[in-house]
């Protein structure tokens, strides 16, 4: 079993449930109102830890309630949060609207902007420890740009997801071995949108004429293009009822990283991922949907 280093965002979840979005000005009434651990560096450690990997994480919290809430939480998966540090500032919160199975969100970033360049340095022994690193850009840009450098300088695989999506320097994507942005984070990125076979593959190429290595595009209902050396291969998604579409890019990621830790081919990666993501998207929440790693197997044996 390989050791994961997830660099990221830890936040606490406001979520409500709605029928319709409301229009300016416009009260509705919503319904199952609940709060929930998330930030997407959180929920990519959950989905590793409660897939059987070793993981530590390094992000920041708040000395609020919801600090103290969202490590115990952490640590209950069996996370590493040695290095989650508690900071003098809110702890980061995300406001999620579900309508229609989609989530639309709102986030301030609060103690997440503590993971800075010097705090990261300030813990190089995490990379020694590491096999893989896992990124987000819920952090400040500076602090993803420094980490990547820092673990190709220890020789390790870097992992990106480019969400949520924003300005970052080229040298990012030279240093990333494997990239998983969704349809339209990749459209940000490259000017493409993959709307179809030809555009995907010309907004893959894109990708990999930017430096990186393997390519994962999630693509919503039509699951998943990613390339298998030079070849760009396609999976298709389970036919699942969705309920709540919160973690399933982070939780497609964990199983990613999981298979590939496993020794699995990219091909086999990918199919577990999807069954991981299939399974949380069909329950409500954020890192308590995710799936274990024997619920997977049994919902991929029921669905091979």
């Amino acid at each position: 079993m390989k050791n994961i280093l997830v660099i990221g965002s830890i936040n606490v979840d406001y979520v409500i449930h709605t029928e319709r979005l409301p229009k300016l000005g416009e009260t509705l009434t919503g319904s199952d109102f609940a709060m929930n651990f998330g930030g997407k560096g959180a929920n990519q450690a959950v989905a590793l830890a409660k897939t059987g990997c070793n993981v530590k994480m390094l992000g920041a919290v708040g000395t609020d309630l919801s600090g103290e809430l969202a490590i115990n939480n952490l640590l209950s998966f069996g996370i590493d949060c040695a290095d989650v540090m508690r900071v003098d500032a809110p702890t980061g919160a995300a406001v999620i609207t579900v309508c229609g199975g989609d989530n639309h969100i709102l986030l301030d970033i609060g103690a997440n902007a503590f993971v800075t360049p010097a705090e990261i340095e300030a813990r190089e022994s995490l990379f020694d420890w590491a096999d893989i690193v896992v990124m987000q850009y819920e952090i400040p840009m500076e602090s993803v740009l420094f980490a990547a450098r820092m673990t190709k300088k220890h020789k390790k695989l870097f992992v990106l997801n480019p969400a949520p999506v924003k300005a970052a320097d080229a040298e990012i994507y030279r240093l990333t071995d494997i990239i998983i942005p969704n349809e339209f984070e990749t459209q940000l990125i490259t000017g493409i949108s993959p709307d179809d076979e030809e555009s995907t593959a010309r907004a893959i190429k894109a990708l990999r004429d930017m430096g990186c290595e393997t390519v994962l595009i999630t693509l919503g209902k039509r699951g998943c293009a990613y390339t298998d050396g030079d070849d760009i291969r396609y999976q298709g998604i389970y036919d699942i009822k969705v309920v709540d579409t919160t973690a399933a890019g982070d939780s497609f990621i964990g199983g990613v990283c999981k298979s590939l830790c496993d020794g699995k081919s990219m091909e086999e990666a990918v199919s577990y991922a999807s069954a991981v993501s299939a399974i949380t998207v069909s329950r409500k929440g954020a890192g308590v949907s995710i799936p274990t790693s024997h619920e997977v197997e049994e919902f991929l044996k029921k669905n091979a």
